[in-house]
């Protein structure tokens, strides 16, 4: 048999498809539009110093790139091949773990690594500019390249651990996290515990975020050691996430074994509370909405998401005990209110198109219009159940903006027309982050009534909602700054902050409209619609299409 059979299988398939190669195409693009953004923005830097502020931005966003790309194309990649049932079906045949791994990888990184590939080119005009040498674009080329293998990796692992598709995604996530942050968090633990301990690089090392740092070599105050270590590690990490991958697929693709009663009713009632309380729930729901207690039987959601935000705030009042002058300042106050609200934001993208997806797909949404509800009570309920589990989170980060709004009026870091333009900044922030939730709701619901995966219907809505007004601003105040070079125009910080909340205002009326319309006025042709899932890899390997390796023998699957 041919060595890691899928492999070479996957990657004829991928020489003929047309998006391998316009994938390149679109990143250099896309690497040339950021380029040409910075060097505007810049262009009233000295030239000598034009090469380091283009090669900088590029360089993070690389890393940036490397880490969520990798992550996000295959932590569902074998996942996938477990709810589809056709993941067992490879093991009838000779093929090891590792050889669906491989195969899996190549088929899902292609493309990702050819977006990393096109953007070098742009990154080398750094070089031609001056001010930056040799030694730091290819550290950079190799740290991004290596960042993009472990994430990749880590995406491998989770889709071989779990079933789910939003579970396999989170943990992806959450063990990316911990393998950047682990280190500087025992780092910085014991230089808590003894204050008089200067920071070493003993700990950091074992980052893989330590190699994004010390790829600027001499520049920031690192050696070649400091290097080359993390770079390694990072490599050994890789490869371990990917053998344990392997040796998890073969025993992780069968159904598993009901766990035994007395732990599952432990479970049921530390979740849901007893029989009583859960019967007065239902009861409850039912005569709310039918829909409603479909969508929000589960009180374990909301549970865990008030047990999330109860965790940050925490580790945020620690952080404040800890260091009191330092975290108590408005860079602290804004990130920390960024980092609620774009939470809260993608936890409601995921959340609303979850049930519409999955039931889509099963077929049960078809069977419950076959009933007496209406789509009008569908939707109804789908939004009492959201409401049910977001409003109080989002009560909870309104009230938190305020305490920051009026803390940061008593700091001495705002000048003398400091004072409005925060509370501006604040107030516009407050009223997009409630339209953006509104919003979110309405457009990932469409998104996953016409989407065959949660991750890919709530990226759709979040692209919508939350991309779409920042790409506008830029570009408008990318031509704000090309007439400023030019002396024609000038905007007031009062201003551009009126600019960016009314692209957001408008662009969340228009997509909010759009779905509400689409929901319901379609809602019953697509959900009776059937749709093709994208094939397994079993289909893609035994398929007979054009280009297939004629060494394969045809199989018809029924």
């Amino acid at each position: 048999m041919t060595f890691l059979p899928i492999v070479e299988r996957e990657l004829r398939v991928a020489s003929r498809r047309r998006g391998t190669y316009l994938v390149r195409v679109a990143g250099a693009l896309v690497a040339l539009a950021i380029a040409g953004w910075i060097m505007l923005v810049a262009s009233n830097d000295p030239f000598d110093r034009l090469g380091q502020t283009l090669f900088f931005p590029l360089s993070t966003i690389l890393f940036l790139y490397s880490l969520i790309a990798g992550t996000k194309v295959t932590a569902d990649c074998l996942s996938e091949e477990k709810r589809d049932g056709t993941l067992g079906l490879l093991f009838l045949t000779d093929l090891k773990g590792y050889d669906i791994v491989a195969g899996k990888l190549a088929a899902n990184s292609l493309n990702t690594f050819y977006g990393l590939l096109a953007a070098f080119p742009v990154l080398a005009i750094s070089l031609l500019m001056g001010g930056v040498t040799s030694g730091e674009f290819w550290r950079v080329a190799l740290v991004s390249a290596n960042l993009l293998f472990l994430s990749l990796t880590i995406g491998m692992f989770a889709s071989a651990v779990c079933r789910d598709e939003r579970r396999s995604m989170s943990l992806a996530f959450l063990v990316l996290l911990l393998v950047l942050a682990g280190a500087p968090a025992v780092e910085l633990s014991f230089h808590i515990a003894d204050n008089q301990r200067a920071t070493t690089t003993a700990w950091l090392v074992f980052s893989p975020a330590f190699s994004c740092f010390s790829a600027f070599g001499q520049r920031i105050g690192f050696v070649a050691k400091d290097f080359w270590v993390p770079v390694v590690l990072t490599q050994v990490y890789g490869w371990l996430f990917l053998a344990l991958a392997s040796v998890i697929v073969p025993r992780a693709w069968q159904d598993r074994a009901a766990s035994p009663l007395k732990f599952r009713a432990f479970w049921r009632i530390l979740l849901s509370g007893n029989a009583r309380k859960e019967t007065a729930r239902r009861t409850e729901l039912l005569n709310t909405n039918a829909f409603l207690w479909l969508a929000a039987r589960e009180p374990f959601k909301i549970k865990f998401l008030w047990g999330v935000f109860l965790f940050f705030g925490i580790l945020w009042l620690w952080a404040w005990a800890t260091w009191p002058k330092e975290w108590a300042s408005l860079p602290v106050y804004i990130c920390t209110a960024l980092l609620f609200h774009t939470l809260l934001k993608f936890w409601i993208a995921s959340e609303a198109c979850h049930r519409f997806v999955q039931d889509r797909k099963s077929g049960a949404l078809e069977l419950l219009l076959s009933t007496p509800i209406s789509v009008e009570e569908i939707l109804h309920g789908q939004k009492l159940a959201l409401i049910r589990q977001f409003a109080g989170p989002a009560i909870f980060i309104l009230i938190i903006d305020t305490v920051f709004l009026f803390a940061g009026l008593g700091s001495r870091e705002l000048g003398m027309d400091g004072p409005s333009i925060w509370v501006m900044v604040w107030l516009a922030g407050m009223i997009v982050f409630v339209m953006d939730l509104f919003a979110l709701s309405w457009t990932s619901m469409w998104c996953g009534m016409s989407s065959a995966k949660v991750n890919r219907a709530g990226s759709e809505a979040i692209g919508r909602i939350l991309a779409v007004p920042w790409i506008a601003f830029f570009l408008c105040m990318t031509t704000v700054a090309t007439l400023h070079v030019f002396s024609v125009m000038h905007l007031d910080e009062h201003v551009v902050l009126l600019l960016w909340l009314s692209l957001c205002v408008v662009n969340n009326l228009i997509f909010m409209s759009w779905a509400k319309n689409n929901l319901r006025n379609r809602f019953r042709d697509i959900a009776t619609q059937r749709f093709a899932s994208s094939p397994g890899i079993l289909r893609r390997w035994f398929s007979r299409t054009e280009g297939t390796d004629p060494s394969v023998p045809p199989v018809i699957l029924r």
